[in-house]
C-alpha cells in the first residue's frame, strides 16, 4: 500500500509525536509499504525555524530513506490561542502544496491534534479517492477544554462540531491508548468496528539496557551522582512545577540530581524558580538527538514522569515512559489511570499521586537508596516493552485491523480504493 503520513510535527525535531510518526513510518517501510510524509517546516519546540529551513516555502528531502515534503507554517510556541490557532491553520493551507508530489495514495494517515489538520487530509482524499484514517493522539477539544484554553465558548462549539463531522467522515480512527479508544466508543458514540488501536511503541533495539556511560557523566558534570532523568517537552500539561518543589525538599541529598532534558513552553519559568530557590540539584540540558539518548539512560537510577491531576489525563500513556522502560530503567510516574496500571501491573516503578512534591521526593529517595530494588524493576520494565511494546509487533497488528475493519464495513479494500 501507500500511504501518505500527514503531521505537523515530525524530526528532526524532538518530541514523543516526532518519535510516535518517525517510527510508524520507518516500520511500514521496513514492512515494503510505500510511505511518503508531508509536514511543516521544523520549529517546535523553540517555536522558530530551524537553521536550513528559514526563508523558503517547501522543502524537500529524505530522512531514514522515507521522502519528506515540508511546507511553510508560522511557527508558535505561545500558549495563547490566537497564535496557535495561526500556526496550525497556516499549515492546514500550506500543505496542499504537497498534493502535487504525493502520487496517488491508498492511505492518507493524519494525526490529531492539531484537530484542523483533518480537513486538510479529508480534502485530499476526496481529490486523490483514497482512504483517509485520523489518529487521535490526544482528545480535542476535550484537553484544551479542561485546560481552560478557549475562554469564548462559541469557538469550543465549533471545535465540537468540527471533532463530530470529522469522526463521521474519516475510514477509520485510531487511538494512542486504551482510554481514548474507550471514550471515543462510549462517550462520543462511534462504532466499535470504526476504532482500532494504534498505541505508542518503542525502539528496542536503539533503547536496551547499557553499562553507565561514565565519560558521558564526566562531560556532563554529573559523576558520582544519582539521576534522576526528566527527558522530552517541557510543556503544561505535565505539571512540572511538582519537579521544583520536590527537589527543594531534597536540597539535603547533594548525591541527588534531578535532571530535566528538553525544550518546551515551561522550561524557562522551572529555570527562573530554580534558580530563586537556590537548587544545586537540578540541571537544565538542551534536548538530545534521539541516538544520544541511551547514554543519556546508562547513567539514569530512574526517569521521571509527571502529569497535571485532570480527568483527561487518566486515559494517558505518556510516550516518554517507554524509552527508559527498554532501556531496564525504572520510572517514577506522578499520575493516575492507564499508565499507573500498566506500570503497577509490570512492577516497572513507583506511582505516585499527581502534583504531590511529598510523594515525588519520596519516590525518589526510595530509588536513591535502593539501586538493587531499582534494577529488578527496570529488568521488568525492559520485559514489558519486549512483550508489548515493540514497534513491529504493534504495527503488525494494526495492519491486520485495517483488513479486518474494511471486510465489517463493507468499503473497498485499500488497494482498490483508488477506483471508487
Amino acid at each position: 500500500m501507500k500511504f501518505v503520513l500527514l503531521t505537523q510535527c515530525y524530526p528532526p525535531e524532538l518530541g514523543g509525536a516526532q518519535v510516535f510518526l518517525s517510527s510508524l513510518a520507518v516500520e511500514l517501510r521496513r514492512r515494503g509499504h510505500d510511505i511518503c510524509v508531508v509536514t511543516a517546516l521544523p520549529n517546535y519546540p523553540t517555536g522558530r525555524v530551524f537553521n536550513g529551513y528559514r526563508g523558503r516555502f517547501l522543502v524537500r528531502e529524505t530522512i531514514d530513506e522515507i521522502p519528506v515534503i515540508r511546507t511553510w507554517v508560522r511557527p508558535a510556541q505561545s500558549a495563547r490561542l490566537v497564535p496557535r490557532l495561526t500556526s496550525y491553520l497556516t499549515f492546514c493551507l500550506t500543505s496542499f502544496a504537497a498534493w502535487f508530489w504525493i502520487g496517488r495514495p491508498d492511505v492518507v494517515f493524519v494525526d490529531s491534534p492539531p484537530l484542523f489538520l483533518g480537513l486538510t487530509a479529508r480534502c485530499m482524499s476526496w481529490l486523490k479517492r483514497c482512504c483517509w484514517i485520523l489518529n487521535v493522539s490526544d482528545l480535542w477539544p476535550d484537553a484544551i477544554a479542561e485546560l481552560d484554553m478557549i475562554r469564548p465558548k462559541f469557538l469550543l462549539r465549533m471545535a465540537e462540531f468540527l471533532e463530530r463531522y470529522l469522526y463521521a467522515s474519516s475510514d477509520m480512527i485510531c487511538a494512542v491508548t486504551h482510554g481514548i479508544k474507550q471514550i471515543l466508543i462510549e462517550r462520543k458514540g462511534l462504532p466499535e468496528y470504526k476504532v482500532s488501536l494504534l498505541p505508542i511503541g518503542v525502539d528496542t533495539d536503539l533503547f536496551r539496557p547499557m553499562p553507565a556511560d561514565r565519560l558521558f557523566a564526566l562531560q556532563h558534570g554529573l559523576q558520582d551522582k544519582v539521576i534522576f532523568l526528566l527527558a522530552g517537552t517541557l510543556g503544561y500539561a505535565q505539571g512540572l512545577s511538582v519537579v521544583i518543589e520536590a527537589a527543594d525538599l531534597l536540597r539535603d541529598r547533594a548525591d541527588i540530581v534531578i535532571v530535566l532534558l528538553g525544550d518546551g513552553p515551561e522550561r524557562s519559568r522551572l529555570k527562573a524558580e530554580s534558580e530563586r530557590r537556590g537548587l544545586t540539584g537540578v540541571k537544565f540540558f538542551d534536548g538530545a538527538p534521539l541516538r544520544e539518548m541511551p547514554r543519556w539512560w546508562s547513567i539514569t537510577r530512574a526517569g521521571l514522569v509527571t502529569l497535571k491531576d485532570q480527568p483527561i489525563n487518566e486515559g494517558a500513556r505518556p510516550s516518554r515512559t517507554f524509552p527508559a522502560l527498554a532501556s531496564g530503567v525504572p520510572v517514577v510516574f506522578a499520575g493516575r489511570g492507564e499508565m499507573a496500571g500498566m506500570l503497577t501491573s509490570a512492577g516497572a516503578g513507583i506511582v505516585i499521586p499527581p502534583e504531590d512534591p511529598r510523594a515525588l521526593a519520596d519516590a525518589v529517595l526510595h530509588f536513591a537508596d535502593n539501586p538493587i530494588e531499582a534494577g529488578r524493576m527496570g529488568q521488568r520494565g525492559r520485559q514489558l516493552c519486549e512483550r508489548e511494546l515493540c514497534w513491529s509487533a504493534i504495527v503488525e497488528t494494526w495492519l491486520n485491523d485495517v483488513t479486518k475493519l474494511q471486510r465489517k464495513t463493507r468499503r473497498p479494500t485499500l488497494r482498490t480504493a483508488l477506483n471508487r
